[in-house]
């Protein structure tokens, strides 16, 4: 059995940069081939046997947990915590610290990358961190980094505005942590520029890296590609004469 039962999703922001999509449905309920985003991350988690999941609400959130209820028609058990809209990262996280176990998943709502769970997680335990980040080579170099990775895997930097030259990856979420870290929060903050350079001082971040691109739902720009690759696939049976089945 996994270490890592549980998973959070942050799913209370605005969605600003999807104007006048979100306007009037949250971010996590875009439809992608005619299903919410928030519906795909679900599956992923059930995938890799993850069937705790903690999702943390703010805009809009009644029609989240309308929509998905306690989570059983999949299979799952969804917990809510409901913030104020105001809330960032940090605060959405530190606000629902009582609903944690010791060690989880903690998701973005807005990305999609093929989860690999049990290798993050050896990974994780091998490395004795108390972060761990997945981070995109971006060999595509599908949009700027705003990590720096050293040879050792651990996290030497964290940039927002992605300006410094020397980045080497792209953080895309899908991150194990240990609870223990929401001790570091105590205000209204963003989570990655408030706790990352405290965990960078202390070498306790570490990056599993992957050369598989992830899909994101964050603009409207990214939104297509997203729905191409989550469209189901056709798959074609041949027999032993090569006769389409």
């Amino acid at each position: 059995m996994s270490d890592v039962e549980q998973a959070v999703i942050l799913a209370g922001g605005l969605g600003t940069r999807l104007r006048p999509l979100t306007y009037k449905i949250p971010k996590p309920m875009i439809p992608i081939n005619g299903s919410p985003f928030l519906e795909y991350l679900i599956a992923l988690l059930k995938e890799n046997n993850i069937r705790n999941i903690v999702i943390c609400v703010g805009y809009l959130a009644e029609k989240i947990i309308k929509y998905f209820g306690d989570g059983s028609k999949y299979g799952v058990k969804i917990t809510y915590s409901v913030g104020d809209v105001s809330f960032e990262t940090g605060k959405r996280l530190k606000h629902a610290e009582a609903l944690l176990n010791p060690t989880f998943l903690l998701m973005y709502c807005d990305n999609y990358w093929p989860l690999q769970l049990e290798k993050m997680i050896d990974f994780y335990k091998r490395k004795k961190a108390a972060v761990l980040i997945t981070v995109y080579t971006n060999k595509q170099q599908v949009t700027k980094n705003n990590v720096l990775v050293g040879a050792d895997d651990f996290l030497l930097k964290y940039d927002k505005s992605r300006q410094d030259k020397n980045l080497n990856g792209v953080e895309i979420g899908f991150l194990i942590v240990d609870k223990s870290i929401l001790s570091l929060i105590d205000e209204n903050c963003n989570f990655e520029e408030k706790v990352y350079p405290i965990l960078i001082d202390k070498q306790m971040i570490v990056a599993y890296k992957t050369d598989h691109r992830y899909y994101s739902i964050s603009t409207p720009e990214k939104l297509k590609g997203t729905e191409e690759f989550l469209k189901p696939k056709k798959v074609i049976l041949l027999d032993r004469d090569g006769v389409n089945r």
